[in-house]
């Protein structure tokens, strides 16, 4: 990763209050199901031994997204196998996707109107990405992208009564904390 890059990084997780970011060392355009990109992601799922994991979600116009997906479920099946790899195994609860590219029908959606300015904000720190620059070239971040994540918030709030809410999607079935009538169980 450039200097550059690294300060947008830091930047974005400045902005979002992250703690602690890892940054693995697997391949731009080149990510595939094998060993030694699997092993890292195992490696920071036994040490970190969170009970959620989200990735992006599998359906993507950029290929790496999707291949992302799957090298994510792969090591959420491999870190919990006890014979696999150093480190003592860890199951994880749940993996969710979430939309980068696109539009899809979520499952389920979490109300981020209070930090909906925050993840634009974190966005925005990648100005080399999502604004057209003197040498750059026209994409599909460089052409409202960002307005297009905010609409698809506002519009997956818009569906829940709040004013924005962003859209996840799992391959199991959620169970609820709550009735239909919104009372705690």
């Amino acid at each position: 990763m450039s200097p550059t890059n690294i300060l947008l990084t830091q930047r974005a997780a400045d902005i979002l209050g992250v703690r602690t970011r890892i940054q693995l060392k697997l391949p731009d355009r080149g990510l595939t199901i094998q060993k030694e990109h699997i092993d890292p992601i195992v490696t920071v799922i036994r040490t970190y031994r969170p009970r959620i994991v989200f990735a992006p979600y599998w359906e993507d116009r950029h290929p790496d997204h999707g291949q992302c997906a799957k090298l994510v479920e792969e090591a959420v099946f491999s870190a919990a196998i006890r014979r696999y790899g150093e480190l003592p195994p860890h199951r994880v609860q749940a993996v969710y996707f979430y939309m980068i590219n696109g539009f899809h029908r979520p499952q389920f959606v979490i109300d981020i109107s209070d930090t909906i300015d925050k993840k634009l904000a974190s966005l925005r720190a990648y100005e080399s990405q999502f604004e057209r620059m003197s040498g750059s070239v026209d994409t599909p971040l460089t052409n409202g992208y960002i307005e297009t994540v905010e609409s698809r918030e506002r519009l997956f709030g818009k569906e829940v009564g709040v004013s924005f809410a962003e859209g996840f999607i799992s391959k199991k079935p959620l169970i609820l904390a709550h009735d239909l009538l919104g009372e705690e169980r």
